[in-house]
């Protein structure tokens, strides 16, 4: 979906659920994977996006394009609600990425897994906050503007949490001597 389909849509989901329930479909598997991948686990990633959906629905009204999309101000209440339920819940550990990794991965070589099982234990050992911004980048494969908006922050203080979470995740990696595994020299 482009800028102006969505834009459309989102005008329309202001007055039907039908239209709403189409952004729904269309943003559901990536705020679950985006919810999913912080919280690892698929409890809570299905607590959270269902209250992330139930905000969105009902202050969908008052969203307005101020430079950034509506898929980043999914992201931005998805952010909060997640930061909100685990406030409220502090009890709630944190899953192992192995209980969370999809069945569905036959399809994927045996080296694809391995590197990608290596990025998740060396972004695992990242601060919270690169994680994050790591996560957001290049799982979600959102733009530096979008980022910016869903963390609350500026594009220059985004340019710097990002550089430090790449030398972080560079810094893990050498450390680990994970660096050929990952074609990284």
């Amino acid at each position: 979906m482009d800028f102006t389909q969505e834009k459309q849509l989102v005008e329309k989901a202001k007055e039907s659920l039908e239209a709403f329930d189409r952004l729904y479909e269309h943003y559901l598997p990536r705020i679950y994977g985006y919810v999913l991948n912080r919280s690892r686990n698929r409890e809570v990633a299905e607590d959270v996006t269902s209250q992330t959906f139930i905000k969105a629905m009902t202050k969908i009204k008052s969203f307005r394009y101020q430079g950034y999309s509506f898929g980043a101000w999914l992201y931005r209440i998805a952010h909060n609600t997640m930061i909100d339920f685990f406030r409220k819940n502090p009890d709630i550990k944190v899953a192992e990425a192995d209980e969370v990794e999809s069945e569905d991965r036959a399809d994927l070589s045996a080296e694809r897994l391995e590197r990608q099982r290596i990025i998740i234990e060396a972004l695992r050992r990242l601060p919270r906050q690169y994680q994050e911004v790591l996560s957001l980048k290049f799982f979600e494969d959102l733009e530096n503007e979008e980022i910016a908006d869903i963390l609350g922050c500026k594009k220059e203080t985004l340019a710097v949490k990002l550089h430090r979470s790449l030398r972080a995740f560079e810094k893990v990696v050498r450390e680990e001597g994970l660096e050929k595994s990952l074609n990284i020299s």
